[in-house]
């Protein structure tokens, strides 16, 4: 099984994690093009720097192999690669401009992790400027988007459709949903134990003007301060930020400190993240609401949303999430080696987008 990865241009932690899955799960049968410097050991520290957040969890993680990137175009058009993965369709559409006469559509899958609920090319982004009025549309090829709400459905219609409107339209045959994910070398071994209530950095202002010694800023120059205090932490704060999907999420979860996300049960159920609810996480409204609950919970209620918790961000593994998206572009692919080896659970974004899938036929 071979395949190109047309890698974003920057750091987007949904292409750079189903990157790392794939690479993990197929080694050099993986090309990243044009290669993502962020991703591997030894990356320069100047170009680390660049990368958004401090280039934790995610980055300079992948062994620098050899790999050729010798005429990529080309080997598409011959068929040297079984599958052809755009990594970051939003920012770097030209790419799948240029090569579009040349795909196999069944052989072909657009990643979205945009923070917005557009999708290529129906956003303001394109339709402001006349000359891509005329962009190649999508609609032969899966599509994942991991803001993917109600709203996504009325972009089609460029916002011409009320909303009541849009909500009863057929979901595209080719709209699936997706997630970030989190290498499984991140995600601890045993529970530690929990010194103190939260961790530092709480992202919810309102909850952090109230918790002593808390930062809605990151408090931490380091991937190790940070896990480390995430590690001591029974709880975490996270919050919608500029999409409901956020790498804290897992972050969180993988170092057994159980998330506190505040309004999530106001998530639309077709958008990241997948599985997280009230059975591993703490839903809040307020800083009232979120301390009312977390003093009911006992020490047998908090041991099972830490277990809970942990399984979840083993479910989201970024090697988890690469088989999910091979299965979905292939079922067949199933049957390759390194894709049977999944964990019991199919993954909660299979099931959105099987449920998808059906609700489109």
């Amino acid at each position: 099984m071979k395949i190109v990865f047309f890698a974003s241009g920057c750091e987007d932690y949904l292409s750079d994690s189903v990157l790392h899955g794939l690479r993990s799960l197929l080694g050099s049968n993986v090309v990243d093009f044009p290669k993502a410097e962020r991703m591997y050991r030894g990356c320069p520290g100047e170009v680390l720097r660049r990368v958004h957040g401090g280039a934790m969890t995610l980055y300079g993680l992948l062994e620098d192999i050899g790999i050729s990137r010798h005429d990529v175009s080309g080997r598409i058009e011959r068929g040297e690669f079984d599958f052809v993965i755009f990594g970051d369709i939003y920012r770097d559409f030209g790419a799948f401009v240029q090569l579009v006469r040349r795909l196999d559509p069944r052989r072909t899958a657009l990643l979205d992790g945009a923070d917005v609920e557009s999708m290529y090319p129906y956003a303001g982004k394109w339709w402001r400027s006349p000359r891509h009025w005329f962009l190649p549309r999508a609609n032969r090829f899966l599509y994942f988007k991991r803001e993917l709400t109600p709203r996504t459905l009325r972009y089609r219609s460029f916002l011409a459709l009320p909303g009541w409107a849009a909500a009863r339209l057929v979901p595209a045959w080719n709209l699936r949903p997706i997630a970030f994910s989190i290498p499984a070398e991140k995600v601890v071994a045993e529970r530690p134990a929990k010194l103190k209530l939260f961790a530092a950095h709480v992202v919810d202002p309102e909850v952090a003007a109230r918790v002593p010694g808390s930062s809605p800023a990151a408090p931490f120059s380091s991937e190790t301060q940070y896990y480390e205090d995430l590690r001591q932490s029974r709880f975490g704060v996270t919050t919608k930020r500029s999409g409901w999907d956020c790498l804290r999420h897992y972050e969180l979860a993988a170092n057994a400190c159980v998330p506190c996300f505040r309004d999530l049960d106001r998530k639309p159920s077709s958008c990241a993240p997948h599985g997280l609810d009230s059975s591993n996480c703490i839903v809040y409204r307020d800083y009232g609401d979120l301390m009312r609950q977390i003093r009911a919970v006992t020490d047998t209620r908090y041991e099972q949303l830490q277990v809970a918790a942990l399984e979840w961000a083993r479910a989201n593994t970024t090697v988890e999430r690469a088989r999910q998206l091979l299965r979905a572009i292939e079922p067949e692919a199933a049957l390759h080696p390194a894709l049977a080896g999944a964990g019991g659970s199919a993954g909660n974004c299979e099931r959105s987008g099987a449920v998808f899938a059906q609700r489109a036929k």
